[in-house]
Order: C-alpha cells, then structure tokens, then sequence
C-alpha cells in the first residue's frame, strides 16, 4: 500500500460495480476505485455542466458515506500500521443491511440517508473514530478554526476531542449528492435525485465492508486504497 497520500479517511462504499455504486459514480463524474473520469448522467432538466456545478464539492471524496473524517496520519504512526488495525477492526464486526434508504435535504445540500437511522452504522462510525483514532494527528489550530461554524457546546467539546464536531451522539450517515443549494434548487433536485436513484434504493444495502480512502492532495480526487471484509469473511481487495 502506497505512503504517498496526504491524508486517509475511513468510508462506506458501495459495493463495486452495484447500481448504488454505479449510479452515484456516474452523478459525481468519478470512480474511487479506478481514479477515472465518468460521464455524467443523461437526467431531463440537468445539463452536464449544471452537474459538474452542483457536484464541484463533493465529486472530490468519492461516493461514500463517511465513518472516520479524513485525517492525517500521526508522526509516529505508518499506513501499515493502520491498514493492520482496520482489518481487526473490521473482523469483528458482523455485515449488515441497511433498509430504507432515501434521497433527502441535509441543511443546503441534498444526500442519501438511512430513514429512521440505522444503529448499526452509527456503531460502526463511533467504534472507527474512537478505535483508529491514535492515527490520527491531532487538529491543528488553523483546522479547528475553519470547523468552527455555528457550532453547540457539545460540538465544540467534539471537536477538540476527535477533530471533527459530527461524530458520536452528532454523527448522521449520509451519501453527499451536491454542494450548497438554494432553496428552490434543492427541491427541484431532491425530486429529480430521487427519481435517478431509485433503481438502487429500492432493495436494501448491505454493508459488507469498510474502506480506506487516500488524499493525494492538491484538490486531487481520494481514491479508494483497500477494503476490508466485515465479520473477518471474505477476501481484503487492495486496489
């Protein structure tokens, strides 16, 4: 596995080749796992570069839903280290299905979630951001800073303490679909979203592993490195 990344982040990813995996690949413009361009789905009333628009912030990460934030890795700690961690981490956690799943406004920009939420998934997120998190190094002022929005006391308390304010009690799963959106525009989109989405949300997801994503910088996309099997079964796919 490769060292040259600036940061890494622990994700949910759908399972490659998927309709999730396949119709939110194609909406974002980006395959994680291959690092290749897409082309842009064909959606009545959207031009391409109205999604390239709407897509700018999150086609960067990948389609995922986030379970540790992206993190740079501690001095005197190496990515050999954490993909060893990851994968007992993993191992002891059984696979499980999410049911509903829908398309849904998050503040201003629009994401799949898990309705109601799934205990499972937060389960997940808390045990990767407490368990991993002696890789991570700590905020610097300048990050703590920059998270520093509107946030409550428990945020607050949050984010000196895992460097990210929407974690434990704060975390909400989601799929990110767009950037900001007025409001009008997020109605319109959350209707056409719905519609584009729906062949793979109609059955549940399975949640069969976690991966490790890398940031190689310079606004560059995160790729997916490797993915680890739930429950200690299947193979490890290194990419």
């Amino acid at each position: 596995m490769s060292e040259d990344f600036k940061r890494y982040a622990l994700y949910f990813a759908p399972e490659s080749g998927s309709r999730l995996a396949r119709l939110g690949n194609h909406w974002l413009g980006t395959d994680p796992e291959t690092g290749k361009e897409l082309d842009w789905p064909q959606i009545d009333g959207i031009r391409p570069q109205d999604i390239v628009n709407i897509t700018k912030a999150p086609s960067r990460y990948g389609f995922h839903g986030t379970l540790k934030p992206p993190f740079f890795l501690r001095e005197n700690r190496t990515v050999w280290e954490l993909d060893l961690e990851v994968q007992k981490l993993a191992a002891q956690i059984a696979p499980f299905d999410v049911v509903d799943m829908v398309v849904r406004p998050l503040g201003d920009f629009l994401a799949i979630v898990p309705m109601p939420p799934v205990e499972a998934l937060n389960e997940l997120a808390d045990r990767c951001v407490k368990e991993l998190d002696d890789f991570r190094q700590p905020a610097s002022d300048e990050e703590l800073a920059r998270r520093r929005n509107n946030l409550t006391p428990r945020q607050e308390n949050l984010l000196t303490q895992w460097g990210y304010p929407y974690v434990m009690e704060e975390f909400r799963f989601h799929m990110t679909l767009t950037g900001r959106l007025g409001s009008s525009e997020r109605a319109t989109l959350e209707k056409k979203l719905t519609d584009y989405m729906a062949p793979a949300l109609v059955t549940p997801v399975t949640v069969r592993d976690i991966s490790l994503f890398g940031d190689p910088g310079d606004s560059k996309p995160f790729r997916l490195l490797k993915r680890y099997p739930l429950g200690g079964g299947g193979q490890i796919t290194e990419l």
